[in-house]
Parts: structure tokens; sequence; C-alpha cells
């Protein structure tokens, strides 16, 4: 135990930056949809720390590969998109509160530039983040289920934000056990935390995030039959224990009925024209987004409009009943109410298909970074089905620091390898 703590006091000692950065990413990782404004502190802390070297932002900038400043370039367009949306604004005070969630893509160049200028290889503290975790959450999850079974189990942030991260981060421990050569003792310690975080999505009840669970399954059995990294069997047999543990607990029938409800709301809102469950609210919402994109579609109606759209139309009798929300419930559609076809490429561009097209290009060199930034991408883009996580702080934060930690590790380990040349590898 000394010797890890003589350690630790070094690297304070000897990379403050390091440690810094590492810390911020650790607790994001762990604490980030748990605890109240752990992951936008995390986030405002590296983004003051990257203003005291801003003398060195144009030199780190000249360092950068292509494909980062094309990443990087991308998230400001982003921004500015939620900037030009502003000619179609009617409520100022929301749309300065959205505001602040496009601008933190443009606040991660900064944050970029300085992780990269300290060289810090900051993807071990996600992979600790992720395996600490799985027991956390786990018992944040059993804690608000014991309180009452009949709610979604959740800490100090929605349901759904809950059950995202700890997905993503089931995710994490998936690829480094796909990816990386490790003792059993490890790979066993590992796989129990995944179980932990993996009850906690369940316990979640958040049916979105259930959605990358098919994602999860395909990623596994690709890399069993393509890499032969674990066994075919051991990953079904893996499965299967895991499909029968819940089939034999309650949680089974927590299932069958959020499944069922779901099923009946999508069949009420298509044959009753009912909106007043939760999917059915869903739809009728992207149905008025797109509705009102067709108003205004290449700038959109401006970020914060949301509600009152809604509000409009129930004055003229329209979808009486049904709550309002600022909200869209789907990333995509909310782009393009927010800030038109203009918003929505610079979404698909910046936000899913660069970071994509890097993961991809890297992703026989340096496996295990790559198939964790594949799974954050995939993750995020499922969830935004049924979430417009894109206007809310933690999960915005979260996206950013992972995306940041994930590039940035990547290049690290190229630039640092004697065997291989970037060029060689994009």
């Amino acid at each position: 135990m000394m010797k890890y703590i003589d350690l630790f006091l070094s690297n304070v000692k000897n990379k403050p930056q390091e440690v810094f950065t590492g810390s911020c990413i650790f607790f994001t990782a762990v604490l980030g949809t748990s605890v109240h404004n752990v992951a936008s502190t995390a986030f405002a802390l590296m983004l003051i720390a990257s203003f005291f070297i801003i003398k060195d932002w144009s030199f780190t900038w000249k360092q950068l590969s292509k494909y980062e400043k094309w990443l990087l370039i991308c998230f400001g367009l982003y921004a500015a998109s939620g900037v030009i949306a502003f000619i179609n604004v009617q409520d100022v005070h929301e749309y300065i509160k959205e505001l602040e969630r496009y601008l933190r893509f443009l606040a991660a160049v900064p944050i970029y530039l300085f992780v990269r200028k300290y060289k810090i290889n900051a993807i071990k503290y996600i992979y600790a983040g992720a395996i600490a975790s799985g027991p956390f959450m786990f018992c944040v999850a059993i804690q608000s289920y014991m309180a009452n079974p009949q709610l979604p189990a959740q800490g100090q942030y929605h349901q759904t934000l809950f059950g995202s991260l700890a997905m993503l981060n089931v995710g994490v421990m998936l690829a480094i056990l796909l990816t990386q050569n490790l003792g059993k003792l490890l790979k066993l310690l590992i796989l129990a935390t995944l179980i932990c975080g993996f009850i906690a999505v369940v316990l979640s009840q958040s049916r979105g995030v259930w959605l990358v669970i098919p994602a999860y399954i395909i990623i596994a059995l690709y890399y069993a039959v393509r890499y032969q990294k674990v066994n075919l069997s051991t990953v079904l047999l893996i499965v299967a224990l895991i499909s029968g543990a819940v089939a034999i607990s309650p949680i089974a029938n927590m299932i069958k009925s959020r499944v069922s409800a779901a099923v009946e709301n999508v069949s009420d809102f298509y044959s009753n024209d009912q909106y007043t469950s939760s999917l059915g609210a869903r739809l009728a919402m992207w149905s008025i987004a797109a509705n009102s994109w067709k108003k205004h579609p290449v700038i959109g109606s401006g970020p914060g409009n949301f509600d009152n759209t809604i509000s409009a139309l129930q004055k003229k009798g329209k979808y009486v009943g049904m709550n309002v929300f600022n909200s869209v419930h789907n990333i995509y559609f909310q782009s393009l109410f927010n800030a038109g076809i203009i918003g929505f490429l610079t979404l698909i561009l910046g936000i899913i298909y660069m970071p994509l097209k890097i993961m991809f290009a890297c992703r026989l060199v340096v496996k295990d970074i790559s198939l964790v930034g594949i799974i954050t991408v995939l993750l995020f883009s499922i969830t935004g089905l049924s979430m417009s996580w894109i206007i809310r702080s933690p999960p915005v934060a979260i996206y950013i620091l992972y995306m940041v930690t994930i590039v940035s590790s990547l290049h690290y380990f190229i630039d640092n390898s004697d065997e291989v040349e970037y060029e060689q590898v994009i």
C-alpha cells in the first residue's frame, strides 16, 4: 500500500497536470450522474486550467494531426449553429441556458489543447473510473430500489442520465475484457463490477438505455469470432447466465411491465391519438419538432423555444393534457428544431461521424482505446433516440470529457510508438 501512496505523491510532484486531469476524469466516470454538479465542475476546472496555457494554444494546435483539427473544428461548427439560431428565438432566457450547452463544445477545444500539450495519457483514468463505478452505482441503484421498488433507480439526476452513464461504463469494461491481456483474477474482478453496473442499468428502467444492449452483444460476439480474444462459448454462457439470473429475479416482472407499457403506448398513439403516456408524448413531440422544422428548415426555431411551441399548440386545442417540455426527447429532432439543417448536419458530422472516423482508422493499432471510443459514440447516438442529452449539462460534459480523453490518448499512443507513424494509421 505504501508503494502506491509513494507513487501517487511522486506523480503529484512531478506530473501535477496529469494528476489534476486524471482526477477530473475519474470522478466524472464514477459520480457524473449520481451526484449533483460533479461532471460540470470537472469540466469547468479543466477549462479554467486550459487558460493558464493560452500562450501555447497556437503552437499546440499546429502540432495536432489533420483529423484532430477537423474534430475540434466540427465541435466549433456545432457550437456556432446554436449561436446562429438566435435569429428565431422567442424566449431569450431559455435560449441563454441552452446556448451554454452548445458553447461547451467550443470550450472542448482549449481543454483538448491542454491535454495534448502536457502529453497526458488519460485513458487509464476512464478505465479506473469505469471499474470503480460498477459497485458504487450498484449501491445507489439498490438503495433507490429498496426505498421504492415501483420507481426507477436513480442518483441525484433523472434515471435516464443515471442509466446512461452506468451503461457507458459497462461498455468501457466490456472493451477492456475484449481487448486487454489480463490475469484471471483481474478478469473476474472486472466482470463482477461489470455485472454490478449492468444491474444498475436494469434498475434504472431506462428503456432508451436498454436499446444499447443488442449493440454490446453484437460487439462481444464479433470480437469473440474475429479476434478470438474470448471464447465464443464463454460469451454465450455469460449472456445466458445474466439472462437467466434476470429471468428468475423480481427484475423480470419490472422489465416485462416496462416493455408491455411501451407497446401499449405506441399502439394508443397511432390508434387512439393518445399522447399523455411516456412514449406517446415522445412520438407527439417528435411530430411537433418535425412540423416546426419545416417552417424554419435552415436555422431552426432556436434553442429554448420548444415549450413555447407546445403551449401555442395547446391554446389552439391541440395536444391538450400533454405535459409541456422544453426537450424534444431525441437529439436528432432536437437539433433540427433548435438549429435546422445546419444544427443537424453539424451534430452528425462533429459528434458522431468524425469521432467514429478516427476510431475506425486506429482500431487495428490501438484496439482497446478505439473500441472504447466506438462504444462511447454508439451509446450517445442510441440513447439520443429517446433523450435530448445535448441540452443537458451532465451528459454534455461527460461526452466531451470522454471524447477528449479517448482521442488524445489514441494520439498519445501513436506519437510514442516506435513501430507506427500517424500517417500509416490514418
